[in-house]
């Protein structure tokens, strides 16, 4: 029974301080395979070795800025992968102003479409979620909340 209590203590003060990055880091993610705004095929795969991920408004504008400013219009090329969720948009608004939007871009974004296949990856809302990935399995999760550190971050790739 001690040693139940102490290993209970000791799962809850890891978390505490942050420690539970090992559980995040041990995630298998599924291939999968996204259309982007030009409706061309943009694939989560064993390929990928950086996942830029986004959920709202925001943080795909720090990206997009980003991007733009990097002059950067292969993702592949890098073994990048840009996924924004778009399934929280309304559909019309989706299909008549921000798909348009994007398509006059220089770089592709997979869009997630229904939020099933991104739906457990380990995220923080408000925020570019960079997972750093090897064979599909998360190697560490950077979570970026500010313009700035996305352009740093990106830039150092």
């Amino acid at each position: 029974m001690f040693k139940k209590v102490c290993m209970a203590v000791a799962l809850v003060g890891m978390s505490a301080f942050g420690m539970n990055a090992v559980a995040q880091s041990e995630q298998v993610l599924s291939p999968t395979v996204f259309m982007d705004q030009w409706e061309q095929p943009q694939a989560l795969s064993s390929d990928t070795k950086w996942l830029i991920f986004t959920a709202d408004k925001q943080s795909g504008k720090w990206v997009k800025e980003t991007l733009e400013t990097m002059d950067v219009k292969d993702m592949a090329a890098k073994n990048w992968l840009y996924v924004a969720d778009v399934s929280g948009m309304p559909s019309f608004i989706t299909k008549f102003m921000a798909i348009p939007k994007m398509k006059d871009y220089a770089f592709p974004i997979a869009l997630e479409r229904e939020g099933v296949a991104s739906s457990e990856w380990p995220k923080q809302e408000d925020s570019v979620n960079i997972y750093e990935l090897n064979n599909l399995v998360i190697q560490k999760v950077h979570t970026l909340t500010s313009a700035e550190d996305v352009s740093a971050f990106l830039k150092s790739m």
